[in-house]
């Protein structure tokens, strides 16, 4: 008896280690993405400002445009890294999130078989068919998450290459639209 109270102790500990790490990671993800969004916002009120001083410094008949113009979004550049960051946080926090789940599930193993062992060393002779039975089950639940577990990661890698080439394709039609617009912006000038 005392045996069996040790091991649900034992279970229960990992079971809050489990739920507090979870949340650690969780915590940590939203920590990151709440930091991001705070230095995005710093950084783009110091643009604004800065593009309304020069705005208002011009001396030309075009402060109205100007003007106008300081007050435009951020580069799409900008909002491109700012997309990939976040899409790195993403991808980090689900990375440490499946490591966490994967801790807890390869300790519930453990303790799973560890049962099952201290049942055959107990159970009575004729129930070698129950054990074994028992043995093929958890082979198949392992080989079940196994096959979750590399279908899980080949999800996060392929929208991670997606994300990826989205993004390089979106920074080559940025920088073309800013090559057009310098290049239609020049003779405006003269």
């Amino acid at each position: 008896m005392t045996d069996f109270q040790e091991q649900a102790a034992v279970a229960q500990r990992a079971n809050l280690d489990f739920f507090f790490g979870l949340a650690g990671k969780m915590l940590e993800g939203g920590e990151k993405l709440v930091r991001l969004n705070l230095d995005m916002a710093k950084t783009t009120f110091a643009d604004w400002y800065q593009r309304m001083q020069d705005g208002l410094t011009k001396k030309e008949g075009q402060e109205v445009t100007g003007l106008q113009n300081a007050l435009a979004l951020p580069s799409a550049e900008k909002v491109l890294t700012y997309e990939r960051q976040v899409a790195e946080i993403a991808s980090t926090m689900q990375t440490q999130l499946a490591e966490v789940v994967d801790t807890q599930y390869q300790q519930a193993n453990r303790q799973v078989h560890w049962f099952i062992e201290n049942v055959a060393r107990n159970a009575p002779v004729s129930s070698e068919a129950a054990i074994a039975f028992l043995k093929q089950v958890i082979t198949l639940a392992n080989t079940a998450h196994d096959s979750m577990h590399k279908a899980a990661k080949h999800t996060v890698d392929f929208a991670q290459s997606s994300v990826s080439a989205t993004m390089e394709t979106a920074s080559e039609v940025v920088e073309s639209a800013d090559q057009t617009a310098e290049k239609t912006a020049k003779p405006a000038k003269q």
